[in-house]
């Protein structure tokens, strides 16, 4: 829970009262390693904050899994679009690792930001994180070819190349294995 405090208070400075407010409007939850936490198909109820492990977000084109994103610790997750708009999830997530996160429902998140001016102002800045983060992702397929997609990876997030399998780590950076193989020999 300290994490989770601390992730919050890293967009708004929140009072005792929020803290504790908050304190009791997340759950804690454990997963193991390839439980999914998400499915596509299922109603997104609960924005996520993943204490420890990693969590794969994808989709299944006709049998092809994509992954669109590799959680690491201390990030929130969800399929946050279907979310605020209390629709159908149009991507799963899949623990990697075992994982242990926090969790709020909907109920308890549109109370919480009723409640709380500064967890508002959270959440706001964390969905223009992550609208930030898919930006960047587009432009840098956009703009970088394999090889420097793998070493941004490497040099950003090094716990995801020794931890994400490597079909899973070649989808995210929208490769093939055997690329993935041959940049990895290149890398090094």
């Amino acid at each position: 829970m300290i994490q989770l405090i601390k992730a919050i208070n890293s967009f708004a400075k929140l009072s005792n009262y929020e803290t504790q407010t908050i304190e009791k409007s997340f759950i804690y939850e454990k997963f193991n390693k390839r439980d999914f936490i998400l499915t596509a198909q299922q109603r997104v109820n609960y924005i996520y904050f993943l204490q420890s492990g990693l969590v794969k977000g994808f989709t299944n084109d006709d049998g092809k899994v994509i992954v669109k994103h590799l959680i690491e610790p201390f990030h929130f997750f969800t399929d946050f679009d279907n979310f605020i708009i209390n629709e159908i999830s149009s991507e799963s997530y899949q623990a990697i690792t075992d994982i242990e996160v926090y969790k709020i429902n909907q109920e308890a998140f549109y109370n919480l930001q009723k409640e709380s001016n500064s967890f508002q102002i959270a959440i706001n800045k964390i969905l223009q994180a992550s609208l930030s983060c898919k930006m960047e992702r587009l432009n840098d397929f956009q703009t970088l070819n394999a090889k420097q997609r793998y070493l941004k990876l490497l040099k950003n997030s090094p716990i995801l190349l020794q931890e994400v399998p490597v079909v899973d780590l070649s989808s995210y950076l929208g490769i093939e294995p055997s690329s993935l193989s041959r940049i990895r020999k290149q890398a090094f």
